[in-house]
């Protein structure tokens, strides 16, 4: 989006004797003979927080505004040097720019004129520091009389989800020359920024395998071809390149794919999505007979589907869920959004609610009685503790307008239920989603 500094150069009543004035200086830095000590005031006229973007869009405008100790480097095309600008409440200031002898054309660079990409924190705040503008005057000026200058974004936002605590998170982005992307140059006198590569691999954001999902912000050039990799696996391509002062949501890892299940002998293939970074890869249908929790010890081959899935546990869902003191247990809304649905029978959709995840929706059945206006439903989990007790996760859905949810520890264990698997598997690669 484009920022409006207003750069007005101001002199510091500094008087000085120069014995070096007979002499033509190639790079015009000579201030008409006010001497250094110029004062830069930049005023931003776009009142916006630090660096904020809706959670809920996949695709949308970085919203960005400088913060004190900030800095912008100025330089024309008159002089081989910037003059770095630092930012003190409403303004940018100075102590070494000088204005020129002759109309020049002015650049202005934030937040620096060569900007190292490789190994980002991934934070809000982090990638407000690596965010580039650039822009320049209108006209040639001396910019004795004040500077405007239209700061303008290169460089886009990629919103990198890191899908669950197992899986890889390096992430590198490769060039048409199949170069590695390292960081941005700014353009000597010229609006803009060139792309820094390397010939080795550099990542430009990297998390452990083990933990850390969650979701992080990662600076990447605009315009330009690029090639999203991830631990050698690349997932994401942009002839044309990303848009400018935009932000994309990526993903580490599918959130959505197929996995093969042996039902009386026969090879099928089932859906799994995922609802929320961190969370299970859950069936997209139940187990077709249901399963009393004396009878659910079965694992690995010897599963009702094999070795691919598990019935699912407390901490599966303990998210899905919390105690409200004024209602009672309730869904996690902040997590996923629930309707009643009718799909053949009255039940419950669970929407997902991050970003990533918006598109993923995943439907429950309830119990046969169901009806519009009350729908209940549970389904068997694999923890209990409880002598002659089995675990189950309810939900109820009252008017269509209350969804209660919570885990029971105290249902018969004799007692058949319905199972919703869950996927074995840690971590699911792109291009692994559809599992066998």
């Amino acid at each position: 989006m484009k920022k409006t500094l207003l750069l007005v150069l101001a002199a510091i009543a500094t008087i000085f004797t120069s014995c070096s004035s007979d002499i033509t200086n190639d790079n015009d830095d000579s201030n008409n003979g006010q001497g250094k000590g110029m004062t830069l005031i930049a005023n931003v006229e776009q009142d916006d927080t630090r660096a904020t973007l809706d959670p809920n869009d996949t695709f949308g405008t970085w919203r960005f505004a400088y913060t004190d100790n900030d800095k912008v480097y100025v330089g024309n095309d008159k002089i081989n040097k910037y003059y770095t600008f630092t930012k003190s409440g409403a303004n940018f200031s100075s102590t070494e720019a000088q204005a020129t002898k002759s109309d020049a054309n002015w650049y202005a660079y934030y937040p620096s004129t060569d900007i190292n990409l490789t190994n980002q924190e991934g934070t809000e705040a982090s990638a407000a520091e690596l965010y580039a503008l650039a822009g320049a005057t209108t006209n040639p000026t001396t910019g004795v009389d004040g500077l405007t200058i239209n700061m303008t974004p290169q460089s886009a936002v990629l919103r990198i989800v890191k899908v669950d605590n197992y899986g890889p998170c390096d992430i590198y982005l490769k060039t048409k020359e199949d170069k590695y992307v390292s960081g941005l140059t700014a353009k000597k006198n010229g609006v803009g920024f060139d792309v820094k590569t390397s010939e080795t691999p550099v990542s430009v954001f990297q998390k452990e395998s083990n933990g850390n999902a969650g979701i992080y912000y990662v600076i990447v050039p605009a315009g330009v071809y690029l090639e999203v990799w991830n631990e050698g696996i690349k997932f994401k391509t942009t002839s044309k390149g990303l848009t400018a002062g935009k932000y994309y949501t990526l993903t580490s890892g599918p959130t959505s794919g197929t996995a093969t299940a042996t039902i009386n002998g026969e090879t099928k293939t089932i859906g799994w999505v995922q609802l929320w970074y961190g969370g299970p890869r859950i069936a997209t249908m139940n187990v077709a007979e249901k399963i009393a929790f004396k009878n659910d010890v079965k694992k690995g081959d010897n599963y009702v589907w094999e070795s691919l899935w598990r019935t699912a546990s407390c901490n599966d869902v303990s998210s899905l869920y919390y105690q409200d003191n004024a209602i009672g247990s309730i869904i996690n809304e902040k997590l996923v959004t629930p309707t009643y649905d009718y799909q053949g029978k009255h039940g419950l959709t669970l929407t997902g609610k991050q970003p990533g995840y918006i598109n993923n929706s995943l439907f429950l059945n309830g119990f046969d009685n169901s009806t519009e206006d009350h729908v209940s439903g549970k389904f068997l989990l694999s923890d209990g503790n409880k002598k002659d007790c089995g675990t189950t996760m309810n939900f109820t859905i009252m008017g269509g307008i209350y969804y209660f949810a919570n885990v029971k520890t105290d249902d018969a264990d004799y007692t058949p239920y319905p199972v919703r698997p869950v996927l074995t598997i840690q971590t699911v690669k792109w291009n692994e989603q559809n599992i066998q």
